[in-house]
């Protein structure tokens, strides 16, 4: 099965389009219509559905674009370090990051390793939390910063935890307080986090009957930390935060004490079992030195 037509069948679902995915690609229409129907004839299954007004993948085609997407991403990567070795650079490693406060924590990591590795190519990219544990495993990154992933195929090294304050904008009316308790927050519009199976385990493992955790009437849920704090900017609403400090506005934004939410942040690291890549175990190493420096 060609790349080329794998590409052709990403630009179609992404565009909705034959045509426009064609002027993309630069060939006719015809052309991406028989590579479409070349993949439907291979697989035996129908990737779109096609009518006048719109082009919409089946339930077929939505399996397969996620799939096809993470395969065109490993051969882009198997090129890029192919020529990156072939340009004289010493290994190559690619980290995948979730959150503002993973980068913030191992921001200082980095600049050591890129002292000590100069020729080693260090490439960074945004995972959501759902993509990072298949970005891992099929080596899309080498390392991947994020909350708890639970994996037998993974190694995981504990990187930091730090319990939440309230953080709100410095406009709002708990500004000015030094302690924030839940009576404080009655009415409030509370950032919350969309959690999955592995976050909520993590969570309820800190509450039980008496102390059950905290219910929102009126809450924003979000997947990330960028966002939380974009909203809390635009002061329509708060949130439970660890103190960012390199990736706020401090002329916006403030961080509380509180005795409200005392379920810790913890950054873990987690990179495949099986793989072999030197410039990952010089930078896993790097890492051990940063922890055991701040001991």
């Amino acid at each position: 099965m060609e790349l080329k037509r794998i590409r052709c069948f990403i630009e179609v679902a992404r565009l909705k389009s034959f045509s426009k995915a064609a002027k993309v690609l630069y060939v006719s229409q015809t052309a991406v219509s028989q590579q479409i129907a070349t993949l439907e004839e291979m697989m035996s299954v129908k990737l779109f559905e096609r009518d006048k007004k719109e082009v919409k993948l089946t339930i077929a085609g939505e399996t397969f674009l996620s799939e096809a997407k993470q395969l065109v991403r490993l051969y882009d990567n198997a090129i890029l370090k192919t020529q990156a070795y072939a340009q004289g650079v010493d290994g190559v490693i690619k980290l995948g990051f979730f959150s503002m406060l993973d980068r913030d924590v191992m921001s200082n990591v980095i600049a050591d390793f890129y002292r000590k590795y100069p020729k080693t190519q260090i490439s960074i990219v945004q995972c959501n939390y759902g993509d990072m544990k298949n970005n891992i495993l099929n080596n899309t990154i080498d390392l991947g910063f994020c909350f708890q992933l639970d994996s037998i195929e993974l190694n995981e090294l504990k990187i930091y935890e730090q319990l939440p304050k309230l953080c709100v904008n410095k406009k709002h009316r708990l500004a000015s307080k030094s302690l924030i308790t839940s009576d404080d927050i009655i009415g409030e519009s509370i950032i919350s986090y969309n959690k999955n199976v592995e976050q909520q385990k993590v969570y309820e493992s800190h509450h039980d009957e008496g102390n059950p955790g905290l219910e929102f009437n009126h809450s924003f849920l979000l997947e990330n930390m960028d966002d939380t704090v974009m909203l809390v900017s635009t002061n329509v609403g708060i949130t439970f935060l660890p103190e960012i400090e390199n990736y706020v506005n401090p002329n916006k934004i403030v961080f509380i004490d509180q005795n409200i939410e005392e379920v810790p942040f913890e950054v873990k690291a987690y990179w495949k079992k099986d793989t072999y890549n030197p410039s990952l175990s010089k930078f896993i190493d790097t890492i051990k030195i940063e922890l055991t420096n701040k001991l």
